[in-house]
């Protein structure tokens, strides 16, 4: 039973000596016709186990006075040297108390990446109920059809260089899932400051409308935040 111990705690220890946290931080204002102007928060956490998988928490607010959750983690299938195939699986959880609505959201997708290049293809699964939930009264919950969703983005150079500019087009982001045939187009960029400090920004348009409705007019945003990663 010693030795057991022994071993758990030795297996445990390499493999906190190989973990690193990410944190992200970002503001971000968004127009819309149907919504006007907001402005939002968002604060994210990484954790990297091991070399093949990684969780990540985030949380957002907005002046709009909706709220999410992201939880979400990857692990790595397969890594060669044209690439890492891997997994990922996240749970978004979104909060709308001025129409007392609650959504609910499963993502499942198969992606591959490169020093370059990242690509996820998947389904997601989402319900939309009342607040409190409640069987009887009000508005029952509604279950979506299953949803593809995908991301394809591009960077210049790979993610170890100092600056870097990149592109992405997906039907979902950090803090919302649309659906198949709504698209986020999004240019970005990083500037590394040193010392694990990097700036970020991202500039894009996203489908207007609330609660996954889709609208005439597309929306546009544009966010500024900052990446560390401690150095170990």
């Amino acid at each position: 039973m010693k030795r057991i111990i022994i071993i758990i705690g030795l297996l445990l220890g390499a493999v906190t000596a190989r973990a690193q946290w990410t944190l992200r931080t970002y503001g971000e204002y968004d127009y819309t016709r149907t919504s006007g102007s907001s402005a939002s928060l968002a604060l994210m956490g990484n954790y990297q186990f091991a070399d093949n998988f990684n969780m990540g928490l985030g949380i957002q607010a907005t002046t709009l006075g909706r709220y999410s959750l992201n939880l979400q983690y990857q692990v790595n299938l397969l890594k060669a040297k044209c690439g890492t195939l891997y997994l990922e699986n996240r749970y978004l959880y979104r909060l709308f108390p001025s129409y007392n609505l609650q959504e609910f959201n499963a993502l499942l997708d198969l992606g591959w990446r490169n020093r370059h290049f990242n690509f996820q293809l998947g389904l997601t699964n989402r319900f939309t109920a009342p607040i409190p939930l409640r069987k009887n009264g009000g508005m029952d919950v509604v279950f979506e059809p299953m949803n593809v969703t995908f991301c394809a983005e591009g960077n210049i150079f790979d993610q170890e260089h100092p600056w870097n500019l990149g592109a992405r087009i997906a039907n979902y982001r950090d803090f919302v899932i649309e659906r198949v045939t709504l698209f986020f187009y999004s240019v970005n960029g990083y500037y590394d400051f040193g010392n694990g400090l990097r700036l970020t920004a991202e500039a894009g348009l996203h489908p207007s409308g609330v609660l996954n409705l889709s609208a005439q007019y597309n929306g546009w945003f544009g966010n500024v935040g900052l990446i560390w990663k401690p150095k170990k």
